[in-house]
This record gives C-alpha cells, structure tokens and sequence, in this order.
C-alpha cells in the first residue's frame, strides 16, 4: 500500500482532534506542528528548541524575526505542553520552553548584529546558553552562513564578515 497526501488540517487519533498547522519559520521554511486542543498540547518540530542550542546557522536577521512570529502563533494557543523537536534528553516538555526559545533568537540577532566576526558571536553565545546541549550547533557556525553576518569562508579563517542584520 503507498501512501497517500495528505489534504486536510486534522486528524482524528482515539477521540483527540489532531490540528496540522504550517507554521512558518522555524529553523528552516515552512515548519509544521501539531496541535492537539483537547490536551493543550504542541508538537512544536522545529520552531522550538528544549535546553539545545538552536540552529540559527540558515537564518538571517529576517528569517529570526518569522521564527519568533511562529513562536508567537504558538503561545497563542495557549499549551500546557509543547514538544520541542531539539529537545535534551529528559528535559520536560513545559511551557516555559516557549519563551526560552524567543529570548535565545533575540539574544543572537542582537549579538550578531554587533559582533565583528562568527568567533565572538559565538562565544558570546556560549557564555549566554552555555548550560543548553549541542554547542556545536553554536560552534558549527565558524564555516557555515552565520544569519545576520554574512558568509563567513573557511579560507579566511573567521575574519571579519560584512554585517547584513
């Protein structure tokens, strides 16, 4: 049997309304979570991030802003629970997860709009959120796009990359 698409917004599952909802943004394009009302629940996928560093490496200042707008849209459902996609192992799946998320982009775009080179921006992050899991998404950032700084060349070693947001 092939699978089929999927063409509709929910999903019924042992009496529980599962809503399918294109958020937006998330750490890439057109992120999708699930709702589920009944429970006030949230599958967050991408957009929400668990005492991990985020993947902030394929963004740039205005795709950070659209991430936190679907961050936004997901506070606004008002979960007691919210599945994070990157999430360390045995963290709760709290509500507070929402807002850690948020401050953790706005402390990177504010940081990479005033950091010369991908090295300072993350260190600084690292002093910030250096008690969430998987530093090397921070630190992964030295050879990939940095959003808001531009391309960083792995040939030029971490120097100054021109400031883009």
């Amino acid at each position: 049997m092939l699978p089929e698409l999927f063409d509709g917004d929910s999903i019924d599952l042992d009496g529980h309304k599962l809503r399918v909802i294109d958020i937006g943004q998330g750490d890439i394009e057109h992120s999708t979570i699930v709702h589920v009302p009944s429970l006030r629940a949230v599958v967050a996928g991408d957009v929400v991030y668990n005492k991990v560093h985020m993947l902030t490496a394929l963004t740039d200042a205005t795709a950070r802003e659209a991430w936190i707008a679907s961050i936004d849209s997901i506070a606004a459902l008002d979960p007691d629970i919210v599945v994070a996609g990157h999430k360390r192992v045995g963290a709760p799946d709290s509500r507070d997860t929402i807002e850690q998320s948020e401050r953790y982009l706005r402390d990177f775009s504010r940081i990479a709009a005033g950091s010369d080179t991908a090295e300072q921006t993350v260190a600084a992050m690292l002093e910030l959120h250096g008690g969430r899991d998987n530093p090397l998404h921070a630190v992964g950032l030295r050879t990939t796009r940095l959003g808001g700084l531009g391309r960083l060349s792995a040939q030029a070693g971490g120097t100054r990359a021109g400031k883009h947001g």
